[in-house]
C-alpha cells in the first residue's frame, strides 16, 4: 500500500511517528512524509523519504503577543487553545492545496496525519481515502474536540469539505490504555517506541551514575516559541547544591539560552537523543512535551512535569493521578520549588512504583510493526475509502 504521512515542521510532532513509518516501509509499503520545505532536511535525517509543500512558517510569528504568566490557569489555557489552534490550521492552509495536488498525483491508500498535521486531514478527505490521526501519545485531543472543530470547519471550507472530524476516521494512539480516558473515539492501541532523533550515546550515559541522575529538558517547542530556556535555568538554579547529578539536556542551538556559568554538578548534553540517556536517570523535571513525557515513560522514570502548552497540563494530570509524576504550576516557579519538588520525587518509592506499571503496560501492547503487519485489517477500522 500506499501511506501519506503529514506533519508540521517540528520535531516534536513528527518524531512520534517515526516508528510506525518505518515499520510500514519494514512491512513493505511505499511512504511519503509530506512537510514544510525547511523540514525535509530533519524527514530525511530519519531515512524516510520527503515530499515539499506549502511553505515555512515562523511560529513564534503567532505567539510573540501571547504572555506565559497570566491571569488564571482558565484564562492561560484559553488564551493558548485559541493561538495554537489559528497556528496549527494556519500551517495546513498553506500546506493542503500542494498536498492535495501530490496526493491526487501518487494516489496513497490511506493518510497519516500527526494529530495537528490538518493538512493530511484536508488531503484525504480530498481524495476520498482514510484520514488516520496518529497522536504522540498520551491523546487530549479528544478532549478539546468541540473547541476544534470550529477552526477545522474554517480550514476545510476553504477547499470545498464539510462534514470533516477533526480526530479523522481512526486514531492511532502509541500509549497505556489507561492514560486515555474514557472515550469514543475510533482508536487502535500500540506500543510507543520511542525515536528522539538521531545521535550519539555519550560514555557516560551508558553505565550507573555515582550520584542520583536528574535530567532537565524542556525539547524542541518551547523555545521556538518563546526564544528561552527560563524553566532550565530555574531548575539548575535550584538543584546546584542537591547530591545529584544535572544533565541538562539541549537540541541544537539551544547551547546559548543557556547561563555561561553552570554550577558543576551540572553537565549539558546537546543533541543526545533522550531514548539513550533517560535509562540512567532518577528523574526527568521537564515541560510535559509528549516527546519527552513518552520517551520518559517507556524508561520507567519518574519525572516533574511544568506545562504552559495546551496539552501538556492534561498530560501532566494524567501522569500525576497515575503515580508516576509531580504536577507543578508553571505561574510563580521558582528554583527553590524545583528543589522540593526533586527532593519529593527521588525520596518516595511509590513515583518509582508507578513509573514502572506504565512501563510495563507499555511494553505489552502491540508494537508499531504488528500493526503495520495488519494494515488492512487496521485501515478497515477506518470506515472510509
Amino acid at each position: 500500500m500506499r501511506i501519506l504521512i503529514s506533519t508540521i515542521a517540528t520535531a516534536a510532532h513528527f518524531y512520534p511517528v517515526v516508528p510506525f513509518a518505518w515499520a510500514l516501509r519494514c512491512a513493505g509499503h511505499d511512504v511519503r512524509v509530506a512537510c514544510e520545505p525547511g523540514f525535509t532536511a530533519t524527514v530525511a535525517a530519519t531515512g524516510l523519504p520527503a515530499v515539499a509543500v506549502g511553505q515555512d512558517v515562523d511560529l513564534r510569528t503567532f505567539w510573540k503577543d501571547v504572555p506565559l504568566d497570566l491571569a488564571s490557569g482558565d484564562e492561560h489555557l484559553r488564551v493558548r487553545m485559541n493561538r495554537s489552534m489559528v497556528m496549527f490550521t494556519g500551517i495546513a492552509a498553506a500546506a493542503a492545496g500542494d498536498l492535495i495536488d501530490f496526493a491526487r498525483a501518487w494516489r496513497p491508500d490511506a493518510v497519516v496525519f500527526e494529530a495537528r498535521g490538518y493538512a493530511g486531514l484536508v488531503a484525504a478527505h480530498a481524495v476520498g481515502v482514510p484520514a488516520v490521526r496518529h497522536t504522540w501519545g498520551i491523546d487530549t485531543n479528544y478532549v478539546r474536540r468541540d473547541f476544534d472543530r470550529p477552526y477545522v470547519e474554517e480550514l476545510c471550507a476553504k477547499f470545498g469539505l464539510t462534514g470533516v472530524d477533526p480526530l479523522g476516521d481512526l486514531t492511532l494512539t502509541p500509549c497505556p490504555p489507561g492514560l486515555a480516558g474514557d472515550d469514543d473515539v475510533n482508536r487502535v492501541f500500540l506500543r510507543y517506541v520511542p525515536f528522539n532523533g538521531p545521535g550519539v550515546q555519550p560514555p557516560w550515559a551508558a553505565g550507573t551514575p555515582a550520584l542520583p541522575r536528574v535530567c532537565v529538558t524542556w525539547g524542541h517547542m518551547f523555545s521556538q516559541i518563546t526564544d528561552n530556556l527560563h524553566p532550565i535555568n530555574l531548575a539548575v538554579e535550584g538543584l546546584r547544591d542537591l547530591p545529584v547529578e544535572v544533565v541538562a539536556a539541549i537540541a541544537p542551538g539551544q547551547r546559548g539560552l543557556l547561563p555561561g556559568d553552570l554550577p558543576p554538578n551540572v553537565r549539558v548534553a546537546e543533541s543526545v537523543p533522550l531514548n539513550l540517556l533517560l535509562p540512567s536517570c532518577s528523574a526527568v523535571l521537564n515541560g510535559g512535551g509528549a516527546g519527552t513525557l513518552m520517551t520518559a515513560l517507556t524508561a520507567g522514570v519518574p519525572m516533574i512535569i511544568v506545562p504552559s502548552h495546551t496539552d501538556e497540563p492534561e498530560y501532566a494530570e494524567r501522569m500525576s493521578a497515575a503515580g508516576a509524576a509531580v504536577h507543578l504550576d508553571y505561574r510563580g516557579l521558582d528554583a527553590g520549588t524545583f528543589r522540593t519538588a526533586t527532593e519529593k520525587t527521588l525520596a518516595a518509592p511509590s513515583f518509582k512504583e508507578g513509573a514502572a506499571r506504565l512501563a510495563a503496560e507499555n511494553a505489552a501492547l502491540p508494537s508499531p510493526a504488528d500493526l503495520a503487519a495488519g494494515l488492512g485489517k487496521v485501515l478497515a477500522q477506518a470506515g472510509r475509502g
